[in-house]
Formats: structure tokens, sequence, C-alpha cells
């Protein structure tokens, strides 16, 4: 049972996101989150240092429900293999959340530290086998790849998320020629 402090942040986290979509993020305010989350305006900040702590949170949550439901259709025995799965999943939810996810990466390019416990687990989900020094190092290589193409296809005009697995696609398919 979630207390009443998890059940605000919970509320604030969900009036922030259908603001963010209704109104975008930059034009979003903290007061009107407050105000949609039926809070002081005060409150959210006890929840959140920032809107850009709301949009990391936001989209951190929406992000592991995404992955759960890959985890359920799971396919691939290798780690491009799983890494293609789950960027089937994730890249439609970031070229549906385009706005929020270019605002979010251009932070994160400057703070990537925050995101390296949820990297490594991420990592963990491309290796059936124990994770070693190896294949951390690998691991890493095909997030850089990901992330890269990520990047690559937020920053067009017209973000496809199609665009950005056939690219990773034909990224991944250059290491198995190695």
């Amino acid at each position: 049972m979630q207390s009443k402090r998890e059940r605000t942040r919970a509320r604030i986290l969900e009036a922030a996101w259908n603001l963010f979509r209704e109104k975008g993020y930059q034009t979003t305010s903290t007061r009107q989150i407050a105000r949609a989350a039926g809070i002081a305006d005060g409150t959210v900040f006890s929840h959140f240092s920032t809107k850009l702590e709301i949009l990391k949170a936001g989209i951190q949550t929406q992000i592991e429900q995404v992955i759960k439901q890959a985890d359920v259709s799971l396919k691939g025995c290798t780690a491009e293999d799983r890494l293609l799965h789950y960027a089937e999943h994730l890249y439609p939810f970031y070229a549906a959340q385009a706005e929020f996810s270019r605002e979010l990466f251009k932070e994160i390019l400057w703070h990537q530290d925050e995101l390296r416990p949820q990297i490594e687990a991420f990592i963990f989900k491309l290796f059936d086998a124990p994770v070693c020094a190896k294949d951390q190092v690998y691991g890493q290589v095909l997030m850089d790849c990901y992330f890269m193409t990520l990047l690559e296809g937020l920053g067009s005009e017209e973000v496809s998320a199609r665009w950005m697995q056939e690219r990773l696609t034909q990224k991944l398919a250059g290491f198995t020629s190695i």
C-alpha cells in the first residue's frame, strides 16, 4: 500500500505527464502541475527540485512500463537480438514523446552518471548468463549504438521509430561481420 507521500508524488507525475502532452513541456509550469494534481504549489517542490526532475521521473516510470511489456514477449538469444527487441518497443515510445525526449536527452548529455544504474541494469537484460567484464564492455558498446541511433532519430525533423529501428539493425549487422 502506498503512503500519502507516494500517492501525492504519483498524482504530480500523472498531472505533469498529462499537461506535458497537452500543452508541451516548455509551456507547462510547476504551478499548473500543482493545480492539476490538486495540491499546493510548494508541494511539488517537496517531491521534485525542478520541472526537469519531474520530466525525468515521468519518463523513467513510462520506460519501466515499456520494458516490462517488452519482457513478456522477449525474443532472441544474442545480446544484439535482445537489444533490437527492446528497441522495437522503446523507439516508438521516444518517437511519440519526441519533445520530452529531446528535452531529457539535451539535459542528460551533461549528466550521464545519473542514468548509469539504469543503463547497467539494462545491459544485464541483454545477456543470458551473468555478465562478465568483457560482456559489460560489449554491452556498453551496444548501448552507445542504441543511444546514438536514438539521438540521431530525435534530431531529425520527422521522428520515425521505424527509421531508428532500421538504423540500429544496420549498425548491429556490422558487428556480426567483425
